[in-house]
C-alpha cells in the first residue's frame, strides 16, 4: 500500500522573511550528497523537502528542514511517483518559493509541468542520458528539453562539466563530492586482517561480485557494508550474512567516515558499461581522504587516475580481476606500506565549495 508522510519540524518556526526553497528528490533524504546540500542550504533558506522512501524514512536531515513529504514505495512505480507529483503541486499551490531544487534529469522530467515558471537548479548526480543507450538524436533532445529551463544546472567535476553540451556550459556550477571535514574519533585498525568498507549503493555490479570472488580465496580479509540494497537483490543481501561480512544498515556520511578509520580500504567498483559508470565522481575516494583509509578502484573509472597519481589505493587489473588471490596480495601489500596524506585532507572539504551552492541558488552564506 502506498503511504505518504508529511513532517512540520517543529524546531524550525516560521520566519517570513527567510527565503524558502523546495527540494526535490526521489530519495528520502539519507543520501550523502543530499545530507551535504540540505545542511548548507538551510543557512539560507527555510527548506520544504519532498522524497520518496521504500521503508521507513531515515531521518538524517530533519534538523535542517522546515517540512519533510515523504511518499512511501517504489521509486521505480508510476503510482508512487503520480503521488509524488500530487504532494509537489499541492504544495506550490500553497507556496511561492523563491528557488526549487531538483535532483536528476528523470525527475525534472515527471514533475516539467509543475516547474515551469518557477525559479529551478537542476542537480545532476547520475545523468540519464549518460546512463540509458537513447537514440543519440533523441538523448540530444531529452538534453535540450531538460536543459532549457534550469536557471543552474550542478555537476560533480570538471569531466562531467565537459560532457555536457555547448549550450549548457554558462550555466554549469560544478560542485564536487567533497565531505565535510571528519573531526570525531578515529578507531584503531586491526593488524591481522584486511577490512574494506562497501557503502553506498550497494549492488551486484558495484562491489558484491568483486567481494564475493576476493572473500571465496581469502580468509583474513573482512568487509563492512552499509548502504541500500534494492529490492531483488539476493547476492548482496546474501553478502550481508556472510561471516566475514559484518552490516550496519543505512549510515549518515560523519558515521560512513568513522567506519572508515577502522577499515583498510574503502571500496569504488564500476562496472564499465555506461558513461555515467566511467565518469564517476564518487564521494568515497574523499571520504577516504578523511578517513584516512585507502580505496580499491577498477581502471576503467576515470577517476582512478586521480587515485593512482596521489597513491590513494589499489587500482585494479580490470573490473573483474583475472586472479583475485594476486589481489588479495596487493591489497596486503599496499596496507603495510600506505600512510595517509594530511595536505589532501585539508584541500578536498565540502566546507571550501559549498558557496557555489549558495550563489547557484542566489544567495551567499552570509
Amino acid at each position: 500500500m502506498l503511504v505518504a508522510m508529511s513532517y512540520k519540524m517543529s524546531n524550525f518556526p516560521d520566519v517570513p522573511h527567510k527565503p524558502t526553497l523546495l527540494y526535490l528528490s526521489i530519495n528520502d533524504g539519507s543520501d550523502t550528497r543530499i545530507n551535504k546540500e540540505i545542511a548548507t542550504l538551510s543557512k539560507a533558506f527555510l527548506i520544504d523537502f519532498v522524497g520518496i522512501a521504500a521503508g521507513e524514512p531515515h531521518p538524517f536531515i530533519a534538523p535542517h528542514v522546515h517540512r519533510m513529504e515523504v511518499v512511501k514505495g517504489r521509486r521505480r512505480s508510476p503510482w508512487v511517483l503520480a503521488r509524488l507529483f500530487g504532494r509537489v503541486a499541492r504544495l506550490l499551490s500553497a507556496n511561492r518559493y523563491d528557488s526549487i531544487h531538483v535532483i536528476n534529469e528523470n525527475l525534472y522530467l515527471v514533475l516539467w509541468p509543475l516547474l515551469l515558471g518557477q525559479r529551478v537548479v537542476l542537480d545532476i548526480f547520475d545523468s540519464i542520458f549518460l546512463k540509458t543507450s537513447l537514440p543519440g538524436w533523441l538523448s540530444r533532445l531529452g538534453a535540450r528539453f531538460c536543459y532549457a529551463l534550469p536557471v543552474k544546472i550542478i555537476v560533480t567535476d570538471e569531466e562531467r562539466a565537459a560532457l555536457m553540451p555547448a549550450y549548457s556550459r554558462p550555466r554549469l556550477v560544478i560542485l564536487p563530492n567533497y565531505p565535510f571535514r571528519y573531526l570525531g574519533p578515529a578507531i584503531t585498525r586491526d593488524p591481522t586482517v584486511v577490512r574494506i568498507l562497501y557503502a553506498g549503493s550497494l549492488e551486484f555490479s558495484r562491489g558484491t561480485s568483486f567481494l564475493n570472488a576476493l572473500l571465496a580465496v581469502s580468509v583474513d580479509v573482512r568487509v563492512v557494508m552499509a548502504g541500500w540494497i534494492r529490492e531483488g537483490d539476493e547476492q548482496t543481501q546474501a553478502l550481508a550474512l556472510h561471516p566475514q561480512v559484518e552490516w550496519l544498515g543505512v549510515l549518515p556520511q560523519q558515521k560512513i567516515i568513522e567506519q572508515a578509520t577502522r577499515c583498510d580500504f574503502i571500496l569504488c567498483h564500476y562496472e564499465p558499461r555506461s558513461v555515467n559508470n566511467i565518469y564517476a565522481s564518487p564521494n568515497k575516494i574523499y571520504d577516504a581522504i578523511q578517513a584516512g583509509a585507502a580505496v580499491i578502484i577498477n581502471p576503467e573509472v576515470r577517476i582512478s587516475r586521480f587515485v593512482r597519481e596521489h597513491g590513494l589505493g589499489v587500482v585494479l587489473d580490470a573490473f573483474a580481476p583475472t586472479d583475485m588471490a594476486v589481489v588479495a596480495r596487493s591489497l596486503r601489500k599496499f596496507k603495510s606500506s600506505f600512510r595517509s596524506d594530511s595536505a589532501l585532507r585539508e584541500r578536498y572539504l565540502w566546507e571550501a565549495i559549498e558557496p557555489r551552492l549558495l550563489v547557484a541558488h542566489d544567495l551567499s552564506a552570509g
